[in-house]
């Protein structure tokens, strides 16, 4: 039993000895409310994992935000913050944030983006920890009900597809019901690495089920065409590659879904020939300068505010400050590029400590995939998942919402919790054995 269980447990004794001792409506309400809290938190997580798949998380985020304010005030106990090394980078990512609305020209912007990324990275780490190290059986179910929704979004898509082929649109970029192309590229590119991590640990019967989920996740993914999420989907698909590479079994799985994926590809681009003339595109720096364009941009940035940078969320504001090229527009809302935008916004001293966060998490992942292997399928995964986000960050930050931030926050609270997570497994096996 872990600390945190035996915490809540002594809790919980607490509160139905104080309720034996209370009579009538008091004694009733000390033992109604944990209940209705945790009713509460159970709808906010499992609507948080069907939001995702259809690219809309802010509500659960905000009954989850509400109900940890609300234990906040009432239990001295849950104001205590872990030290820990991430967490002691993010507060000062989140600070220095902050401090960027000084040289803003929209200040109350960027103090609401700087609060509004740490209010959801506090709401999403506390239920990826709750879930992962005290509701592990509520795991599986998640992932379930985010790749059934997934599934369903991508069936919006590309019956929206087929519809504009049918109208003869020549070019059509499927979406979901709440987000564009780019950002459900970023869905669907997300749920088909969890679906093959499902897939791993499924059993036979689970692995005839995922086949056609994975196939029809693909297929969204590549009628978006999002060429950043499919570059993004392409490097998380490598690091799946790399554990287990030893085994005969699993080279051969990797090899058939390597070549599957070919499959999908070359079919789709045999049907729609305009899709592969965008996707082709990725290799020609010249069908991509307006994209080096606010790249320059943002370094000039970088340079003549090397400290607190322009604010966050002022990208917009500053871009037509600069003198671009004739043709290209003057109106731009992000750097295009994740690690630029954290140095025009907030500065050199935002993008090393942003730096160092992302280091810290990879780091951890790997080491992790390096201590077990393919025995356990969770450390490849987030580790797959969260390098494929990383990937599609630095050609477009479809991460700019509450809708969407917790595509970044959930693996990479996972990956910081990693090492807790495989002790407390250890454990288990150890306690199985005896």
């Amino acid at each position: 039993m872990c600390i945190g269980q035996g915490e809540q447990e002594i809790s919980i004794l607490r509160r139905n000895v104080r309720a034996n001792y209370e009579s009538g409506e008091e004694g009733t309400r000390c033992i109604c409310l944990p209940s209705c809290e945790e009713r509460a938190k159970r709808f906010a997580l499992y609507a948080g994992a069907a939001g995702l798949g259809l690219g809309h998380c802010v509500i659960p985020q905000v009954i989850l935000l509400v109900i940890g304010v609300h234990k906040a005030i009432t239990d001295p106990s849950a104001r205590r913050i872990k030290s820990r090394p991430e967490t002691t980078i993010l507060l000062g990512l989140i600070v220095w944030m902050m401090l960027s609305a000084i040289p803003a020209i929209r200040p109350y912007s960027a103090l609401g983006g700087a609060i509004g990324m740490a209010l959801s990275g506090w709401v999403v780490f506390g239920a990826v920890s709750r879930v992962l190290i005290e509701r592990k059986e509520r795991g599986k179910s998640l992932i379930q009900l985010f790749l059934g929704s997934a599934c369903i979004g991508a069936i919006y898509a590309l019956a929206n597809y087929a519809s504009a082929l049918a109208k003869g649109r020549g070019y059509y970029r499927a979406e979901l019901p709440f987000v564009g192309s780019n950002a459900a590229g970023t869905v669907f590119c997300v749920a088909i690495l969890t679906a093959l991590g499902y897939f791993r640990s499924a059993d036979r019967r689970g692995k005839l089920m995922m086949l056609p989920v994975i196939v029809l996740l693909t297929v969204a993914l590549i009628a978006t065409q999002s060429r950043g999420a499919f570059v993004a989907f392409l490097a998380g698909f490598l690091v799946f590659l790399m554990p287990g590479a030893k085994s005969r079994q699993n080279l051969i799985v990797k090899i058939a879904a390597l070549a599957g994926l070919v499959c999908i590809v070359a079919f789709f681009f045999r049907v729609n020939p305009s899709v592969a003339t965008r996707y082709a595109r990725i290799l020609n720096p010249m069908a991509n300068r307006d994209r080096l364009e606010i790249w320059r941009t943002a370094l000039l940035m970088i340079r003549d505010h090397p400290v607190l940078g322009v604010g966050v969320n002022n990208f917009v504001n500053f871009y037509p400050l600069y003198e671009h090229p004739e043709g290209f527009g003057t109106s731009m809302y992000m750097a295009h590029n994740i690690f630029l935008e954290f140095g025009a916004t907030t500065g050199i001293p935002g993008l090393i400590l942003f730096s160092l966060a992302i280091a810290l998490g990879i780091y951890r992942g790997v080491r992790s995939v390096i201590k077990v292997g393919s025995k356990e399928v969770l450390p490849v995964t987030a580790l797959a998942v969260f390098c494929a986000i990383l990937v599609h960050l630095q050609f477009d930050i479809t991460l700019n919402s509450g809708d969407m931030l917790p595509f970044f926050f959930v693996p990479y609270g996972i990956l910081t919790n990693l090492d807790e997570w495989l002790e407390q497994r250890t454990k288990e096996d150890e306690y199985a054995e005896d």
